[in-house]
């Protein structure tokens, strides 16, 4: 908590309302009474800059799971979009991986309109009260706030169009969606995101998204009632801890899972370049064997129902069993490898990977080039440079 009572959106952020709403949301659902100090200083930064319902759409989506925002006031997220033919423009398996995989668990949840008994809950029924300074819940008009944002969050603001499109689509939901459309739109929306547990590891491509495959397992299981029979929902809570990280001022989430394939690579560059190996003969040997390890075998031909391209060869920022290899580690990885095994500290040790693992990486690493030239990332760019008209986020 910072000095004027709001939270950052991250550790180095000035204050936000994004992060102070949901910080301020978290410590009361942890027990944190709402006349402690830091929570009347984190009530009147949000009264200062209009309540709850001048949050970002994020934040604004997690508060309506919560039960303390309606959905009336969530921009849409239908899951019909992904029943568009493959070759339409704006279908969002065009988009960036990390966008696709955060909108595909929340549009399951705003198909279902999932909300938690807020009325019932003497934390969330009063969370109602405290996250809308000189308002009543029951008469707020949410319609009206869809798009409402406080300047200092409004970093990228939604284009006319994109408004325009949300509008449209508001519509949609009033006066639909065709219950046999939502329903096919939804069970897809639910296999993918079953697929993404499983060839993930139930890690998922992120932190943000994990969350969300978190919620939609306990969801999907029934709630409190099934939850604890569910394997989805067991296996997500085991991997939780892959992303905390204990610092000496707390407890934080990472952004990813960890970067060990990367700060392996460089290390392990830097030995070479050093001519530290043969001084430290089992570090090195170790170094191999583990990258050798790390190394992506999975999808040798992809995924391509659920928009994934071949990853056999690469090498993730975190380790192989997250499952979304990079150019740019796999690059740093294979020059890692390729430079050990010309040490003569390792000659034995270069049977543990194969050269057709070597020849994996640069099929893969060639398969990534873009039309332009250029390499993508996760995967390669499918769409255009106008979906920056569309950014449906804030953030």
């Amino acid at each position: 908590q910072q000095v004027d009572g709001g939270w950052g959106t991250h550790i180095e952020s000035p204050s936000t309302m994004f992060g102070t709403v949901l910080n301020y949301v978290a410590l009361r659902l942890v027990g944190v009474d709402a006349k402690t100090l830091e929570c009347e200083k984190g009530r009147e930064f949000m009264r200062q800059h209009g309540g709850a319902l001048y949050a970002p759409s994020w934040a604004k989506f997690w508060l309506a799971v919560l039960g303390v925002y309606e959905w009336k006031g969530i921009a849409p997220v239908p899951p019909e979009m992904w029943l568009l033919p493959s070759w339409f423009p704006l279908h969002p398996g065009r988009f960036w991986c990390h966008c696709r995989m955060v909108y595909l668990p929340m549009c399951w949840l705003y198909a279902r309109r999932f909300t938690y008994k807020a009325a019932d809950d003497p934390v969330t029924s009063a969370l109602r009260c405290e996250l809308f300074p000189d308002q009543t819940y029951a008469q707020i008009d949410w319609r009206r706030h869809v798009h409402s944002v406080a300047v200092i969050d409004n970093y990228s603001p939604i284009h006319p169009f994109m408004r325009w499109l949300q509008e449209a689509l508001l519509v949609y939901e009033r006066f639909g969606p065709w219950k046999w459309l939502r329903k096919i739109s939804s069970d897809f929306a639910l296999e993918y995101i079953n697929s993404e547990d499983l060839e993930t590891n139930f890690l998922t491509i992120g932190p943000v998204s994990k969350a969300l495959h978190l919620l939609v397992s306990w969801v999907e299981a029934g709630g409190d009632a099934n939850a604890s029979e569910s394997r989805s929902f067991k296996a997500h809570v085991q991997r939780v801890p892959a992303y905390l990280w204990v610092a000496e001022d707390g407890m934080k989430v990472q952004g990813y899972n960890g970067s060990m394939a990367w700060d392996t690579s460089f290390a392990m560059q830097a030995a070479v370049d050093s001519d530290l190996v043969s001084e430290f003969k089992d570090m090195s040997k170790k170094a191999w064997s583990w990258l050798v390890k790390e190394q992506v075998r999975s999808l040798p031909y992809g995924d391509w129902k659920h928009w994934r391209q071949p990853i056999q060869g690469g090498w993730g920022f975190s380790t192989a069993e997250q499952a979304w290899p990079v150019s740019d580690t796999t690059a740093e990885a294979f020059k890692a490898v390729l430079l050990l095994r010309k040490q003569s500290c390792m000659k034995g040790e270069s049977g543990q990977m194969p050269d057709q693992h070597l020849f994996d990486t640069v099929r893969f690493l060639l398969s990534y080039q873009n039309g332009d030239g250029g390499w993508a990332t996760y995967e390669n760019n499918r769409g255009w440079s106008w979906y920056e008209l569309m950014n449906p986020s804030e953030v």
